[in-house]
């Protein structure tokens, strides 16, 4: 007859995990008024916090007072990407060190990294506008570009049409911090950069509102070479969030002239009648839908006429395997 081994049975720890608990149970013996002493030397603290299985938010919740820049210097390495990225505004406050912080730009904009993060595109904007130090802006922008390496290169003219109606003032991510409207210019202009032409354009609708006219539209420009965060930062400071109301059929009548496709970009609370009647039938339409409002701006799921809700930079990759279709071309 089989023997059972009862503290197995019962989840007695290990001796690694015995190890873990006693270098635990000596940290939270130390008295508080030397705790901050352990980081004198950062490799040393380093070594002792993990030895314990002390994690970022444990040492926050262990140490007297905030976080200084020894601390966080002890911390940062064997933090995740994520943490590290939503915490630069935290490093640049207590003073982390110039040398830390070119190591863990480099961490940052490290391609491997990145894929390995599976961070959104948007994770990348809203860090950037939340460190105030510029030591990490290069660091982010080749971050996002390495983010972006799913958008396909398309052939041709491509017209991108980004709502930036009032209800796209609406909240996008969990935070608060980003909008839909900044989403939608984020992955706009991205996919222009991506084309051989792309018109890029921002519209509402021309209404009056509390004494406050508003325009239709309004042409981007797109500047060679320049970087995706920093076409961003101007978006949002020259003025092309428009607010208003949206006429999403007469920004397609406007600015539509002999593209080989049209990119939408929106939350399709439109209004201004049916926009696939705006685009000729063998001219491709492709919608993003943002929010997930109950009814689309036009017909979908037919030829050249294709809405997909929510929004990735792997989304994109479904205009080149549509088309590739159409055409009958290997792979499709």
């Amino acid at each position: 007859m089989a023997k059972f081994n009862i503290a197995r049975l019962r989840g007695a720890p290990t001796s690694a995990a015995l190890h873990t608990l006693r270098a635990r149970e000596t940290l939270l013996a130390t008295p508080v008024d030397e705790r901050r002493g352990l980081f004198g030397n950062a490799e040393i603290a380093r070594d002792t916090l993990r030895s314990a299985g002390m994690t970022r938010e444990s040492v926050a919740g262990w140490l007297p007072g905030p976080m200084d820049a020894k601390v966080w210097e002890a911390l940062i390495p064997t933090m995740g990407y994520m943490a590290q990225l939503r915490n630069l505004r935290n490093f640049d406050q207590a003073g982390v060190s110039d040398d830390v912080a070119a190591k863990l730009a480099a961490r940052l904009a490290d391609p491997a990294q990145v894929a390995r993060s599976r961070q959104l595109p948007m994770r990348f904007l809203s860090a950037y506008r939340a460190a105030p130090s510029l030591r990490w802006g290069h660091a982010l922008e080749q971050a996002l570009t390495h983010s972006l390496a799913s958008i396909p290169a398309l052939p041709g003219r491509t017209l991108v049409l980004i709502d930036t109606s009032g209800s796209m003032a609406a909240g996008f991510s969990k935070d608060g911090t980003l909008r839909r409207w900044d989403a939608a210019a984020l992955f706009g202009i991205a996919l222009a950069t991506r084309c051989a032409h792309a018109d890029v354009v921002s519209y509402s609708q021309a209404v009056q509102w509390n004494n406050r006219t508003y325009t239709d539209s309004l042409v981007f420009p797109m500047i060679p070479a320049e970087p995706v965060l920093k076409a961003v930062e101007r978006w949002k400071a020259d003025g092309y969030f428009i607010g208003g109301g949206t006429d999403t059929a007469l920004a397609v009548r406007k600015h539509f002239a002999g593209h080989d496709r049209v990119v939408i970009i929106t939350d399709e609370q439109a209004t201004g009648g049916d926009v696939g009647k705006a685009v000729p039938a063998t001219v491709p339409l492709y919608t993003w839908d943002l929010a997930g409002y109950r009814l689309g701006h036009a017909p979908s799921g037919g030829h050249n006429r294709h809405a997909f809700g929510g929004l990735t930079d792997a989304a994109f990759n479904m205009i080149t395997l549509i088309e590739a279709g159409e055409r009958a071309d290997w792979p499709f």
